[in-house]
């Protein structure tokens, strides 16, 4: 009951600057959730094409020195020495990355993740475990989306599968006693499994875009946004209450006024009409000031009689 008497207390002011700002607020949480969506939406693309790129670089570097440089080394250095610098396709990938992240790309990360790695920083942790058993178990190429690190930071990451390319690979990760001495020096002998045959997947490449600047962008945006849409509807509202109450609730107020002096016989002689009558409220007083002419004259007729 005490619901149904607030309802029926408020004006028709009240009740159209309630609905136009219930709408509004439901247009703005719309527009603020597709501006911060499609920001989104584009930053995972400039964050898909720029790993895309690292990732382009890395494959062409990694073939290069394959095809190109590792056999033009490994015939110049002696069979037991064994420099990373030259020979590690792992190790030459890791320190050019690391510099051109620690220089150019800050935040972003490159991993050569293993399973069973000579450089222990290159170890799997459970993400990057769980990658590298799908790429083994055959049932995706690449890989990538959203992911977030122990310290709740959210990157976009791409993957992609490391193969044993051959014997020379076999050499440095299969047999401790076929390795280079001077491997076995500088790792030990961990990162060997005797396992290990030509083809195996036993590792992944993973680029990792920081994603924490673009979300705040997209919350930044949304914001000022909402925001401006705020203060934009909160002046159109004020705008509409004022003509409201100038144009429409005013009049009537006067007219119904008018109309109770009339209905108890007061001032019948008077005009219910004002200059502050426009519109249809216009059209309404003078229907009802006719109907005030009509009721004067038929007192003065039965007057008369």
């Amino acid at each position: 009951m005490a619901l149904k008497g607030m309802r029926t207390s408020f004006g028709i002011r009240f009740k159209f600057i309630f609905m136009m700002a219930l709408l509004g607020f439901i247009a703005l949480v719309g527009i603020g959730y597709g501006a911060y969506t499609f920001s989104m939406q584009n930053s995972m693309k400039d964050a898909d094409t720029k790993a895309k790129m690292m990732e382009a670089y890395i494959k062409a570097g990694r073939a290069y020195f394959m095809k190109e440089q590792r056999p033009l080394v490994n015939a110049l250095v002696e069979a037991d020495r064994f420099y990373p610098e030259l020979q590690s396709g792992f190790g030459i990938t890791r320190r050019i990355m690391d510099q051109v992240q620690g220089e150019e790309l800050y935040g972003f990360q490159f991993k050569q993740a293993s399973l069973v790695p000579h450089h222990p920083p290159n170890m799997a942790d459970s993400f990057e475990e769980k990658i590298i058993k799908q790429f083994q178990d055959g049932k995706m190429r690449e890989q990538s989306g959203i992911m977030e690190k122990e310290n709740g930071e959210p990157f976009y990451y791409r993957s992609r599968p490391i193969k044993m390319a051959g014997e020379s690979c076999l050499r440095c990760h299969k047999n401790p006693a076929d390795a280079p001495k001077d491997l076995i020096e500088l790792y030990g002998t961990n990162g060997f499994d005797k396992k290990f045959k030509s083809g195996d997947i036993f590792a992944a490449y993973l680029v990792y875009i920081p994603l924490g600047p673009a979300i705040e962008a997209a919350k930044l945006q949304a914001t000022i946004l909402f925001g401006g849409g705020a203060s934009i509807l909160l002046i159109g509202l004020l705008s509409i209450y004022l003509f409201l109450d100038i144009r429409i609730v005013k009049p009537l107020m006067e007219l119904s006024s008018r109309t109770q002096e009339v209905s108890v016989g007061r001032n019948l002689e008077k005009s219910l009409l004002s200059g502050k009558m426009k519109d249809e409220v216009e059209v309404l007083a003078r229907s009802i000031d006719r109907l005030r002419i009509s009721l004067v004259k038929m007192l003065k007729r039965r007057k008369n009689d």
